[in-house]
């Protein structure tokens, strides 16, 4: 079920849909920068290059010339966007400059600013609709917006905050502990940095990126064994949250909790099996 308006190159509608998947973008030029902003349910994106979950009160905008995957969850309502691409990318200093996404909360200034520009364009639908020129000025400034965040601006302004940096990448990696492709690559992707500003905030941090992982990793099948207690099969924890094996998994238990968890349910009144 959707509902909103077009005028010249801008599109703009309210979607609410049931559990849905697909394909978004073919690999061609007229292929649109989208923008979709979630404000029920969750969408998961995912492409080549990176992997977004998009929440209410989050924004998520994607340059669909590369295929993106998605999957809505049931009852997902979701404000969507849509640009030309060549106009979007006509305003990058390089091709370079231009990230392929951008994921910010609605609470980013300019996120704000974009969601403030199209509550003023619904309530001038009717003068946008009798004006061309008008409907030219609305498509132009849309247009502004969205390359303004898809620039390179942005990632400059997470290097210049360390700790806004690890933030990110925390928040991102608590959303994909389960991936196997997470990777410190994957998450600066993501956040918006290099690579090596990654690295390097964690390091300010006294910490390093997949050692956060791991340890998350670990926390998380710790609860999941605690939570199923008797019930709980350890090869098969350790393979949901990534271990290369229940024996690697056991090790790392053991040196974290002191125990393997085999013993560890025993002493919670349960019983497990490394099998």
């Amino acid at each position: 079920m959707a509902n909103g308006q077009y005028f010249e190159s801008l599109l703009s509608i309210s979607v609410y849909c049931d559990s849905l998947s697909g394909i978004s973008g073919d690999d061609r030029e007229e292929d649109p920068v989208v923008a979709d902003l979630v404000t029920a349910g969750r969408i998961l994106f995912t492409s080549r290059q990176a992997s977004h979950v998009v929440t209410p009160g989050r924004i998520c905008i994607r340059d669909t010339k590369a295929s993106w995957e998605f999957y809505c969850e049931p009852a997902t309502r979701v404000r969507v966007v849509t640009i030309p691409r060549h106009l979007v990318f006509s305003r990058a200093a390089s091709p370079g400059s231009v990230t392929g996404s951008y994921l910010a909360d609605v609470s980013t200034p300019e996120v704000r600013f974009l969601l403030n520009f199209l509550e003023a364009v619904e309530k001038s639908r009717d003068d946008l609709h009798r004006s061309a020129s008008a409907q030219a000025l609305a498509a132009d400034a849309c247009t502004a917006l969205f390359s303004g965040m898809l620039f390179d601006q942005r990632a400059s302004a997470i290097q210049d905050h360390p700790n806004a940096t690890v933030t990110a990448a925390r928040n991102f990696i608590e959303k994909n502990l389960g991936s196997t492709r997470l990777s410190p690559a994957m998450v600066a992707q993501n956040v918006g940095v290099s690579l090596r500003t990654l690295q390097r905030s964690f390091s300010d941090a006294d910490d390093t990126v997949m050692a956060f992982v791991r340890r998350r990793r670990l926390q998380s099948a710790h609860a999941e064994l605690r939570r199923l207690g008797g019930t709980a099969r350890i090869s098969e924890i350790a393979a949901r949250w990534q271990f290369a094996d229940a024996s690697h998994f056991i090790r790392n238990f053991k040196a974290t909790y002191g125990s393997t968890p085999a013993s560890y349910l025993r002493n919670l009144g349960g019983r497990g099996t490394a099998e």
